[in-house]
């Protein structure tokens, strides 16, 4: 067999880092260097790891090679192929978009350079998978790549035990996330059963079921034996997990306490030995001990004698959620008791461990917590756990790729595109000369005239009449008698399309060349799929279009259901969408804006699937006068209650509805941030923008920001690395964050008075 390069994307690898993924990935790299694996290993770090790529492969004495996707300059324009990729400021979903594109461009980087991996495989925390898998469905790349996704914890799954509040920013990440697990080529599973939790909390389709592999990991790079002798005579109780909320500290204290008060001839004492974030949890949790007992509850940080600490207790893990937990390995390992709690997806049957065979489980609650205690300090004698870790999926034989349904050899579908003007005739020129380039040879253009006024678009339309009826124009025009507004008028064009894909164009936009081939021909080869949805970039001149300077950029998730709810993160106005969405629905002629927002987000809460491509194809130009120009705060929650109510009910079990608290908390609100550069480089660059009124002023502040800066900034604005640095400085004082964040969102709000 032939040696297959596989490349593993983390942030976390142990020694360099802590945590559990970290860990999991150290163990698979050393497993597979052990067993001299059929296998050339890479490992991809995003920037702003504690660690380079030559530190890496030294630790692995040249057994792997480690690259890193270093982040690109603040607003870079440069071309890439197929277009200009975003800079990171340019999204304001979440900074995990950022972060996935500029992995998935220094994976184009290395397989342009000749480096080309048979898998890639990603973590699902974060979602990074996400333009990876976009850029291999639309075509772009990575097509004889097999793009993986392990389940270690994603946040969507996180934050429901955690018991936070999910705003719109980190909604942001969680529909990543959803979205890269529900694209994979393969997804896989430390256990079934954490397998079959991830399907029902993402209420994925059954065939998604398909995808899953489940492998048992090297938890240990030594096999499991015989374990050491105890060496105590009266045990000590341990927490050797966090202190977080889904850890739950809270419960070990309470059984602990519960098993000494029902057992006072016990003597031992309960010990935190693990990592504690000071703050309001922390001192919550200290809180729940009574006076009592608080000299037989010791806090300690991650002690240098974890080992024999085991070995002297009885260790406790309560969690309600682990995909794994390589605590409860490392315990069995040394010989210590095991109390788990039989609610958590990682110790439920089917796995490793046993309820009296080889540990004590308990059913989350504080009594049975307390009943298992003393069971395990009654009768701690049982057998060992034992595991076998599998042989990774990379070192098999390649699946054999799925067949796809393809159309006949040689058939060209036909788009439609739906232009739509009402006064904006002096900028067709440019939108239809977008589409007159496009490398799609089967187009038809619908021109819908919304009963313009202007005289000059009036003029317009009677040419284009003019040579229809000569034979001699490439476009059919639809002339409404009497102003209809944008919904209907495209709600009249789709009505006169004959292509099996259609293609909404505003007269003042333009369309990439390259789009509308590249997602007909992701949609014809990806059945499942819907709607491509084109990343957006502003421009403010006919120059600046030709040469890319793009002053804004507006990125998207795609289907978004819930996130979609709070902000659009679906699609531009433009997308191309099949012709046959539109026989159940249509664009609802009532609105007078967010009507295209209104029907991505219905789409999507039916179920219908979006791609998004990750560089530039849709050019919007931005000019005063526009609808959205029209939108004020509360303009913006009167139109969102109208996409709200035109939803089917009852909401699709996993919409979140949490981010709708911050609007009923502040009904006056603008439409909540979602921080992409955070909210003080936001901040920052407002002053910025004010200062450059006073260029003597700004020169001076410029240079002087720039000396406090200069170390660590690298390419970025001297403003930005300043707010960054004032955020570190603010995390440092309790409560102060808060109040200033408040102050930043409200000064957002206020408007200059008038005179």
């Amino acid at each position: 067999m032939s040696r297959r390069r596989v490349c593993l994307v983390t942030e976390e690898l142990y020694p360099f880092s802590k945590g559990g993924i970290g860990r999991v990935i150290h163990n698979l790299v050393m497993d597979s260097l052990r067993r001299r694996g059929p296998v050339e290993l890479h490992l991809l770090l995003p920037s702003g790891v504690p660690m380079t790529a030559s530190e890496v492969e030294a630790y692995f004495d040249g057994g792997v090679r480690a690259h890193v996707a270093e982040a690109r300059a603040h607003w870079e324009t440069s071309f890439d192929e197929g277009g200009v990729y975003p800079p990171p400021a340019a999204f304001t979903d979440t900074r995990y978009h950022a972060q996935s594109l500029e992995l998935m461009l220094e994976l184009r980087r290395l397989e342009s350079a000749g480096v080309h991996f048979d898998t890639i495989e990603f973590p699902d925390y974060l979602g990074w998978a996400f333009c990876t898998l976009q850029e291999k469905l639309l075509g772009s790349a990575f097509a004889n790549t097999e793009v993986s996704v392990r389940l270690h914890s994603t946040w969507g799954i996180l934050v429901q035990m955690e018991r936070q509040l999910l705003t719109p920013d980190n909604q942001g990440q969680v529909e990543l996330e959803r979205k890269a697990l529900l694209d994979a080529d393969r997804i896989v599973a430390h256990l079934p059963r954490v397998a079959e939790f991830n399907h029902a909390f993402y209420r994925f389709p059954e065939s998604w079921k398909e995808k899953v592999v489940c492998q048992f990991p090297p938890v240990s790079l030594e096999p499991p034996g015989t374990p050491r002798a105890r060496e105590w005579e009266v045990p000590d109780l341990l927490f050797v997990s966090k202190v977080q909320y889904l850890k739950r500290p809270d419960l070990f204290i309470r059984g602990a306490v519960l098993f000494m008060r029902t057992h006072p001839e016990f003597t031992g004492r309960a010990v935190l030995d693990c990592f504690m974030v000071p703050g309001d949890h922390l001192t919550w949790v200290k809180s729940l001990v009574p006076p009592d007992l608080s000299a037989r509850f010791v806090f300690t940080g991650p002690s240098e004698d974890r080992e024999a600490l085991m070995r002297r207790g009885i260790v406790v893990i309560p969690s309600d959620y682990e995909s794994l937990n390589l605590a409860a390995y490392e315990a069995a390992a040394v010989g210590a008791p095991l109390v788990l709690n039989e609610r958590c997806v990682a110790f439920a049957p089917g796995g490793p461990f046993r309820d009296g065979v080889n540990c004590r489980t308990f059913d989350g609650s504080v009594e049975g917590l307390a009943a298992a205690l003393e069971r395990a300090w009654r009768a701690p004698d049982l057998k060992p756990v034992e595991w076998t870790a599998d042989i990774p999926y990379w070192e098999e034989a390649p699946r054999a790729k799925p067949t796809r349904a393809r159309q006949p050899a040689g058939r060209t579908p036909l788009v439609s595109v739906l232009v739509t003007n009402f006064n904006l005739a002096r900028y067709l020129p440019e939108a239809l000369g977008s589409v007159a380039e496009s490398d799609h040879p089967e187009l038809e253009i619908i021109l819908v005239d919304d009963a313009s006024t202007d005289p000059f678009d009036q003029a317009v339309m009677e040419r284009i009449e003019t040579a229809a009826e000569a034979g001699g124009a490439s476009v059919r025009l639809i002339r409404n008698r009497a102003n209809r507004g944008l919904p209907a008028s495209r709600n009249l064009a789709i009505d006169a399309a004959k292509g099996e894909y259609v293609l909404p164009l505003d007269a003042d936009d333009c369309i990439n060349p390259r789009f509308i081939r590249l997602a007909v021909d992701a949609l014809e080869r990806h059945r499942e799929f819907d709607v491509v949805v084109p990343s957006t970039g502003y421009f403010d001149s006919d120059e600046a279009l030709a040469e890319r300077r793009f002053c804004d950029y507006a990125m998207f998730i795609g289907d978004c259901p819930s996130l979609g709810m709070v902000a659009n993160r679906l699609s531009c106005a433009t997308s191309l969408m099949r012709r046959s969405l539109f026989e159940h629905t249509r664009y609802d002629e009532q609105l007078r804006s967010y009507e295209d927002w209104d029907l991505y987000l219905r789409l999507a809460h039916a179920g219908h699937r979006f791609l998004v491509t990750n560089a530039i194809h849709f050019h919007y130009r931005r000019r005063g006068g526009s609808m959205i120009s029209e939108v004020n705060p509360r303009r913006h929650l009167e139109l969102l209650a109208q996409l709200h109510r035109n939803l089917p009910r009852p909401l699709p079990e996993y919409i979140r509805l949490e981010p709708f608290l911050l609007l009923a908390m502040s009904p006056e609100a603008p439409t909540p941030a979602l921080e992409g550069p955070g909210y003080l480089q936001g901040a920052m660059d407002r002053l910025n923008g004010s200062l450059k009124r006073v260029p003597l002023l700004h020169k001076a502040l410029k240079y002087a920001a720039t000396e406090l800066a200069s170390d660590g900034g690298g390419d970025r604005p001297a403003r930005h690395v300043l707010a960054d640095a004032l955020g570190k400085r603010l995390d440092a004082i309790p409560g102060l964050k808060p109040v200033v964040k408040q102050v930043v969102k409200t000064a957002r709000q206020l408007k200059p008075r008038k005179g």
